[in-house]
């Protein structure tokens, strides 16, 4: 319990240092070509971070987890051969992107003038560096994940947002300096979470052969997935290079506030907990299992549902906090906010796929996790397609929100089938009538003012909550001992 409140801690520290930087990106450059040019150079290391990076520690946790048991050597040698290959591969990709830097701008912002893409070139080449950087983190975390070492791989994220906000205190706030500042300080943890890593020095080669192909078997579907997923967001960014200058900017910083208790929750909760799905269902300890995914789902009900709440009920008051400053005025807290909401509204529904896609995953049920994940990320790109010249960035995050819903229906039915006690519908249902009751009182509530009315705000939807699922019936979310995150 007290590793998973540190990771909780830094995952905050993290997302404060992400805005402070995001504020300082919007007081420089407000809603402009320069600060879409920053939101587009972070594209692909965003979807290679969570296309590469989040499936590739998904898919090597079960598996090697399943090697470890039959023999520690074994582990270590197929451990050793697929953390050089990850990190050859992320090299690869950036050498790659790299040398294609021009044209693959240029298809990641078709509306963009040729003089606008030449210019952001090398500001794109720089940031593309970050991915061969983010795969070799993402495989070192997974391996110290599995020796219960949690806390080191969280720093990454504090490194990365700490690195751009001292380059742009330091110097002049440009592009340039902004990547600069989050490669060097990731590097280092590189070298730091190598040496933790002691048999990753030996011979990097399998003790049977085969071990690759086995392995990209069970890596294929949830890296195809994860594709399908980050294909959502590059679709949703290149219709917005089509709409008025600053879109791009504005949908990057709608999703990212939203998305903030998403990530906390994932980083800190579900990291911890998805090891547990795997062990618990491999040891056919059924009872365990369903006990183990209501725990996340009560959890992701817990971060997601009143912030959700909060978000869709108050987001100027929210944009206006948090980037209201400098170039970005009144009429951007206005735009941004608009966004907010849609995104808010589908909060619950993906991270309600987050939990209910690792429990797939950790029953081996790999290819239908593809499939769900596919049909969603269609749908998602055919409303994309449909709304964004009727409704223009409003439309692309609906289509978003859409595609989630979709996903966490079809994740949560399977679920269901396999595990009826872990799906929770009554603890669900608790949830989801005390939100629409607070919902409809905050409805017709005087906006919030300011950084402390907004906080008072908060801290009463949280205990409307506590009341409300309390009255209904939840008891677990009161004892403190139902929250530990140590194994049975």
């Amino acid at each position: 319990m007290n590793a998973s409140l540190v990771i909780l801690a830094l995952t905050i520290a993290s997302f404060l240092l992400g805005f402070l930087r995001d504020l300082f990106i919007a007081r420089s450059f407000g809603l402009s070509w320069e600060a879409d040019l920053i939101f587009v150079a972070l594209i692909l290391p965003l979807f290679f971070e969570n296309f590469l990076g989040l499936s590739l520690r998904d898919a090597m946790i079960p598996y090697l987890q399943k090697l470890r048991s039959q023999s520690e050597a074994l582990f270590e040698s197929v451990s050793r051969w697929l953390y050089w290959r990850v990190m050859l591969m992320g090299v690869a990709a950036s050498a790659l992107i790299i040398a294609t830097s021009y044209w693959i701008l240029t298809a990641l912002a078709p509306g963009w003038s040729a003089d606008q893409v030449a210019t952001g070139q090398l500001v794109f080449c720089v940031g593309a560096l970050l991915i061969a950087v983010q795969a070799t983190l993402y495989c070192q975390g997974a391996l110290l994940n599995m020796d219960e070492v949690f806390i080191l791989p969280m720093t990454r994220t504090v490194l990365l947002n700490a690195g751009a906000i001292i380059g742009i205190l330091l110097f002049e706030p440009t592009g340039m300096v902004i990547f600069i500042g989050m490669l060097l300080p990731q590097l280092a943890l590189i070298v730091a979470q190598h040496r933790r890593l002691h048999y990753l020095r030996g011979e990097a080669r399998p003790v049977d052969k085969g071990r690759g192909g086995e392995f990209g078997l069970a890596f294929a579907p949830v890296l195809l997935a994860a594709g399908a997923q980050q294909a959502c967001i590059l679709a949703e960014r290149m219709f917005a290079s089509f709409l008025d200058e600053g879109s791009i900017t504005m949908l990057s910083f709608a999703f990212r506030i939203v998305t903030i208790p998403l990530t906390l929750y994932a980083m800190s909760v579900l990291s911890v907990l998805f090891p547990q799905f795997s062990a618990s269902w491999n040891d056919k300890d059924h009872a365990g299992h369903a006990a183990v995914i209501r725990k996340g789902l009560l959890a992701t009900l817990l971060f997601l549902v009143p912030a959700s709440v909060v978000l869709s009920s108050f987001p100027e008051s929210v944009v206006a906090v948090l980037l209201e400053r400098g170039e970005f005025g009144a009429a951007q807290t206005t735009a941004t906010a608009s966004l907010v909401v849609p995104y808010a509204l589908g909060l619950p529904a993906m991270g309600l796929a987050l939990l209910w896609g690792r429990a797939l995953l950790a029953q081996h049920q790999a290819r239908l996790f593809l499939v769900i994940t596919l049909v969603a990320a269609v749908l998602t790109v055919a409303l994309d397609a449909l709304l964004y010249r009727p409704y223009g960035a409003l439309g692309l995050a609906i289509a978003f929100s859409c595609g989630a819903v979709l996903q966490a229906l079809f994740m949560g039915l399977y679920v269901y089938r396999a595990s009826p006690r872990g799906l929770g519908a009554a603890l669900l249902l608790r949830w989801l009538a005390t939100a629409g009751a607070l919902a409809a009182v905050l409805h017709n509530a005087p906006q919030p003012e300011g950084l402390v009315q907004l906080c008072l705000y908060v801290t009463l939807v949280l205990l409307g909550f506590a009341v409300g699922v309390g009255a209904l019936g939840e008891r677990d979310l009161f004892r403190r001992s139902y929250w530990s995150m140590r194994r049975a």
